[in-house]
């Protein structure tokens, strides 16, 4: 982590919950009934978009590349067209880049 260690280390605790939230949906421990696909989109779109910004203004290239890349892929506002199998992967994905980055960040 580069200058402002403070806000770094906040974008990385909801990144770890983000990763915890999204495997636990993908794998059915948290009942898209009760939560729907929306509403993992919406907090991913939001966690991942506020993560991007805040790799970019530390330096950290790769990391706000792959964070604004799922924001993109993940985002309710104009949905990518997935069916239930792509969306599980996107979230599976999701949630290994969120801890790949909480490791490697923190």
């Amino acid at each position: 982590m580069a200058k402002n260690a403070g806000s770094s280390k906040g974008i990385l605790i909801a990144l770890a919950l983000l990763s915890a939230f999204l495997f636990l949906h993908a794998f059915g421990v948290i009942p898209v009934e009760k939560v729907g696909n929306d509403v993992a989109r919406w907090i991913s779109l939001v966690t991942f978009g506020v993560a991007a910004l805040i790799f970019a203004k530390d330096g950290l290239a790769v990391w706000c590349g792959c964070c604004a890349a799922l924001a993109v892929a993940l985002n309710p506002i104009y949905p990518l067209a997935m069916d239930g199998n792509a969306f599980m992967i996107a979230r599976l994905i999701g949630g290994s880049l969120a801890g790949a980055a909480v490791i490697r960040n923190w």
